[in-house]
Parts: C-alpha cells; sequence; structure tokens
C-alpha cells in the first residue's frame, strides 16, 4: 500500500519542541510501515528522514491532504486541526486514525472531561469558577498540546481563560494503545517524566512502566476510548492516584511510540493497519525498556537528518 504520513510540524517548518517531537513520531512510524513492506509518502518543509518519499510542501497542509495520492493516511498535527485535515485527507485516501468527530471532541478537553464523566470514566474534575473551594487547582488551555500553558495554582484566578481542574496527587502516566472497531489492544503503560514546578513541563518517558495497578488502568483506558469512539493508535494521559483519572486524550500518535518501537517484537505500522483493515490480536510482546527525554528526541531527530 502507499502510506501517507503527514505529520504537521515536519511539514510546514514549525520549530521548537513540537518540530522535535514530530520528526522522532515521522521517522519512527515511516520506519515501520516500509519494514512492513509498504510505500511511504510525507510532506515537508525541508528536511528529509532516512525511510519514506519526501514531497516538498508548496501549498497550505490541508490543500496538499485534500490531494494527496495515497491509498491510506495519518495526519499528526495540534489537536484542534486534526478534525479539518482528516476531512481533507479522506477525499483520496483512507484514514488510519479516529473520525474528524472523535478527534474534535477530544481537542476540547472540557467537553471531552464532561462526556467522560458522564460515561462514568474516573477524570480530573472540571472546576468552575465559581466553586471555588480549597486548591490547588491546575489551569490549562481549553485547546493545546501536551503541557503547553498549564500551570499549578493554589487559588483560581478571576482574569485567565484557561480551563480549571481538580488538582490530584498521584503518578503521571499514559496508556498508549491501539483500537479497532470491536477491540481496545494497550501497548504499553508508560510513566511521563514531567517538572512540576508551579508550571507542568514534559520531559520524557520510560516506556514501559511496571506498575501493580497496571489491568485497573489498561480498564479505565479502554473505558475512555470506547467513550470516545477512537480509532488508530490513541495515547490516554492519566493520574493515578486513587483512582487512574483520565487527564488528557490524545487521538493520534505520540512520543511514546519512539520508546515502544524499541520494546514492542511486533510492528505498529501492522497494527495500525489492522485496527482498520483487519483484526487486532489479542495482546503485544514487549521485551526490555526504554526511557528517553526530550533532548535526546533532537538527537534521534538529526540522526535522520540527510
Amino acid at each position: 500500500m502507499r502510506i501517507l504520513l503527514a505529520e504537521y510540524a515536519v511539514a510546514t517548518g514549525l520549530l521548537g519542541t513540537c518540530w522535535v517531537e514530530g520528526m522522532a513520531m515521522l521517522s519512527t512510524l515511516a520506519a515501520s510501515f516500509q519494514r512492513c513492506g509498504h510505500e511511504v509518502v510525507y510532506p515537508t518543509a525541508g528536511p528529509v528522514i532516512g525511510a519514506g518519499e519526501p514531497v516538498l510542501l508548496r501549498s497550505g497542509f490541508g490543500d496538499f491532504l485534500a490531494q494527496a495520492d495515497a491509498d491510506a493516511g495519518l495526519v499528526i498535527a495540534p489537536d484542534d486541526l486534526i478534525p479539518g485535515f482528516v476531512e481533507a485527507m479522506e477525499e483520496n485516501a483512507s484514514n488510519l486514525g479516529s473520525s474528524p468527530k472523535s478527534a474534535g471532541l477530544c481537542a476540547d478537553k472540557a467537553s471531552c472531561t464532561i462526556v467522560l464523566e458522564k460515561r462514568g470514566v474516573p477524570v480530573v474534575e472540571v472546576v468552575t469558577r465559581t466553586d471555588g473551594g480549597p486548591g490547588p487547582y491546575v489551569l490549562k488551555p481549553r485547546y493545546g498540546c501536551a503541557s503547553e500553558g498549564v500551570e499549578i495554582v493554589s487559588n483560581i484566578p478571576e482574569n485567565d481563560d484557561r480551563m480549571v481542574t481538580r488538582y490530584h496527587e498521584g503518578e503521571h502516566l499514559s496508556v498508549s494503545l491501539v483500537s479497532s472497531e470491536d477491540r481496545v489492544l494497550p501497548l504499553t503503560l508508560n510513566r511521563q517524566l514531567v517538572d512540576m514546578d508551579g508550571s507542568v513541563e514534559y520531559r520524557g518517558s520510560q516506556v514501559p512502566y511496571p506498575s501493580a495497578r497496571e489491568e485497573e488502568i489498561f480498564s479505565v483506558a479502554r473505558m475512555a476510548v470506547r467513550a470516545l469512539d477512537l480509532r488508530g493508535y490513541a495515547g490516554i494521559d492519566l493520574v493515578v492516584g486513587d483512582l487512574p483519572r483520565v487527564v488528557d486524550v490524545n487521538p493520534r500518535p505520540t512520543t511514546s511510540i519512539v520508546g515502544i518501537a524499541r520494546v514492542m517484537q511486533e510492528e505498529l505500522a501492522d497494527l495500525i493497519l489492522r485496527a482498520r483493515f483487519g483484526t487486532l490480536p489479542e495482546r503485544v510482546t514487549i521485551e526490555g525498556e526504554c526511557t528517553f527525554t526530550k533532548e535526546e528526541l533532537e538527537g534521534i531527530r538529526s540522526a535522520h537528518l540527510q
């Protein structure tokens, strides 16, 4: 098959952390699809990786997707942009990820949390500014990626348009999984390396992370996936204290795939395709452990530049 991997930061030349992580994810996925015998094409603002065929982006990202020449494709972009980009790609290629509707719901963190809570999924609760009460609280953009703009505060500020959630003590973990119409397949439980000194900053991941509560955490992640009707690869961020509570849902590949590719015997690309066109296995085989930091991703990116 001819597979389109459309990573927004690499395609548009968006600099900073998004570009570094985007390059790492794109390199990992392209290599996996190529090892599975598929032809890979990806848009780029100039940089190239060690797998697949680069196509210089000469128009808008959405316009490129609407004219894409591929059998199937996967969009990796800021969550609030994914729905429109997926709709454009679906004009010419089968979508290997979640539907625009599901991706749009995940992008709206407030609405996503409310839907999950109504479906019985444990979450970090959204707080209105009139609720008051003792802190601490977490402020974060209603629409946003990763930990950008996330802050822990003792009191709710009056003039701030960020959403407010309860702060829960616990381990900051994530579940990487692949979902089809009839099966949710957890891949790994991961520990998120975060700095929490007022602001919250993602620094890397440990893949996998051993926990006696793994099945409990996987169960909550499955509930979230079914409640949001996700497809393909997704990442569920949680804080695990009294309960595993969902913090964010990423309806797209996440940086954890860099570690997953090193410890999972199965090919990530094969699982993504089987979620769309075939049948997922009951489980995957994980061997070893991988810890990586954001700084190390810069080295991964540089190694694939030509």
